[in-house]
């Protein structure tokens, strides 16, 4: 729309003149015109005025002319004398800037806390503050409410149906009524590894053993399996895992869904609804009473919160404890989110593999629910990583990883927090070589293998040696045998809420030397620890060298540093060899 002109009253006593008569296009109203075409004295009409679209309107020339802002419009996005900003200057107007816009109309109460709430969303932070001091000001986001907690018959979002198949989108059951997990009409996607033979191990005389029962009840009344015979027989195990000093940060399922919450994210906003499993009766007596699972994983992003979920399901596969050759179920998993990486050289599945799967998440609940009780014991190795890809929580488990202890090579100490890898269960239990790419079938199987040794020796069981350590490698995805990775450095002594980003950033802001790969943040009691991977061993050394902190020897002879945070506290950062 072109200027717009506003009538105006001719100065002094005369009549009225008509704006528009005096303009280049005239007025069109002609004879009938309610003001003066005559000139007046000075033979000038009155000078337009500018006003919004709602006033009388003329349709001018299509060209304005825009007037620039001055230079203290500007100053207030820059710091005095910085001229660091590659857009604006603190002393200087930029080139051209467009035209004040015309005042609005203020807007109601109502209408400006509705524009607040949505500014409010945008301002959330897509992680929670770094504990190091990196120099800039960053704020804890206020503690949101507690996350509820939904039934276990969550209603999936229905999948598009493709022409001339069949299956169709579950409905969610009656909570009180659960359907029978076997007759559930699943949209199950196959997928299957390269089969490969891996050579037996010759067993190894058995060494003195302890045994790891445990010694008190855990403080939370969590149901017990004991209500069949079958059930009971996981008691001890169920027990032991509880009784894990890891157990409490490991399986803190409301910590989970604090940080999805702090990063303001929710069920309506892209986030999944959790799960708990349902109380033991009559519905539940033909299922299983253990059942032995291993989640396949990928890294996936919200598009609209930015949200990192590390453990978004990809691949679910469940077996029947009490008869390990039936597989219960063993489908891939349409992630939710976009998938920014895929760890296909750990899981072996690739970006086509998941590209026409149509079960969800929402599914994987679906059969969970219908087929987990209170008292069904999960088995598995660090489950609780399964658990959080389910959005699952249940609290009867076996779990491997907690059951055995390992042995420190280096001083051939045990140490109980520390938890053996699934790779050198089987090979110390099993006399197993486990492939380097993981088949979740497979996986299932060889921790329900070592479970029921556990139970099979009633917790009497020796200590693992750590035959084989990990690389952290994404090129090869391999582990090495007895070597420990001089190009990695060991973080410990972490405080809750530290990521691997804030880590990332701590090395790359004190050391100058970017690390090529950090582990996830794994805690045992008030504090974690995790592994940084560098390039080379000198780029290692150079990183350590460069910390600033107080240099010391660990009991085992390995040097470490202590580094400060910015709450006064400090972290250590080990080297993984003696000199």
């Amino acid at each position: 729309m072109g200027k717009g002109y506003k009538l105006t009253s001719a100065s002094g006593d005369g009549p009225k003149q008509c704006a528009f008569f005096f303009s280049d296009q005239g007025c069109r109203n002609g004879a009938n015109c309610k003001f003066s075409h005559e000139a007046s004295a000075n033979n000038k009409a009155p000078p337009p005025t500018s006003v919004s679209s709602s006033s009388v309107c003329s349709s001018e020339s299509e060209g304005e002319i825009v007037e620039a802002k001055q230079a203290g419009a500007y100053a207030s996005l820059v710091k005095a004398g910085d001229d660091s900003n590659p857009f604006f200057s603190a002393t200087a107007p930029p080139p051209s800037a467009a035209a004040p816009p015309t005042p609005k109309k203020p807007k109601s109460e109502q209408q400006q806390q509705s524009t607040d709430k949505k500014k409010d969303k945008k301002r959330k932070k897509s992680d929670l503050s770094s504990p190091f001091d990196l120099g800039n000001n960053e704020t804890q986001p206020q503690p949101p409410a507690t996350a509820v907690i939904s039934s276990p018959n969550v209603a999936a979002a229905p999948p598009k149906k493709s022409k001339g198949s069949a299956s169709t989108s579950p409905k969610a059951t009656n909570p009180s009524t659960p359907g029978n997990f076997r007759h559930l009409n699943l949209p199950i996607a196959s997928f299957s590894l390269p089969t490969t033979t891996t050579p037996a191990i010759k067993e190894k005389p058995t060494t003195t053993s302890r045994p790891t029962t445990p010694q008190h009840e855990p403080a939370q009344p969590y149901p017990l399996p004991t209500a069949t015979p079958l059930h009971r027989k996981w008691h001890d195990a169920v027990l032991a895992t509880r009784s894990h000093p890891n157990y409490s940060s490991s399986f803190d399922f409301s910590k989970a869904q604090q940080l999805e919450t702090n990063q303001g994210v929710s069920s309506n906003q892209g986030g999944s609804t959790w799960i708990t499993s349902r109380p033991y009766g009559p519905w539940c007596t033909p299922n299983p009473s253990a059942i032995a699972i291993d989640c396949e994983m990928c890294e996936t992003r919200n598009p609209f919160t930015g949200m990192v979920d590390t453990k978004a399901l990809c691949r679910l596969s469940v077996v029947n404890a009490e008869n390990p050759e039936e597989v219960l179920l063993d489908t891939l998993v349409k992630p939710d989110w976009p998938v920014v990486d895929y760890r296909s050289w750990v899981n072996g599945i690739k970006k086509e593999d998941l590209e026409k799967v149509e079960f969800t998440l929402g599914h994987a609940q679906l059969f969970m629910g219908a087929l987990v009780s209170d008292q069904t014991v999960i088995v598995g190795h660090a489950v609780h990583n399964d658990l959080l890809a389910l959005k699952m929580i249940h609290h009867c488990n076996a779990d491997t990883a907690m059951l055995y202890t390992c042995k420190d090579n280096a001083d051939e100490t045990i140490n109980s927090n520390s938890t053996p890898s699934l790779k050198n269960l089987a090979h110390s239990i099993l006399q197993k070589v486990m492939p380097d790419v993981h088949d979740s079938v497979n996986d299932a199987r060889v921790a329900l293998s070592c479970a029921e040794h556990w139970v099979s020796k009633k917790g009497v069981v020796d200590p693992i040696e750590k035959v084989f350590t990990r690389t952290h490698s994404r090129e090869n995805g391999r582990e090495r045998l007895k070597n420990a990775d001089t190009s990695m450095l060991l973080v410990h002594r972490l405080p809750q809420g530290s990521t691997a980003h804030h880590i990332n950033d701590m090395l790359l802001a004190f050391t100058h030397v970017k690390p090529k790969n950090v582990t996830e943040v794994l805690y045992s009691g008030k504090h974690g620890k995790c592994h940084v991977e560098f390039v080379s061993r000198e780029h290692a050394e150079l990183a350590y060298v460069s910390l600033t902190g107080e240099e010391y020897e660990d009991k085992t002879g390995k040097k470490q540093k202590r580094v400060k945070l910015k709450n006064g506290d400090y972290v250590c950062v080990r080297k993984m060899k003696k000199n």
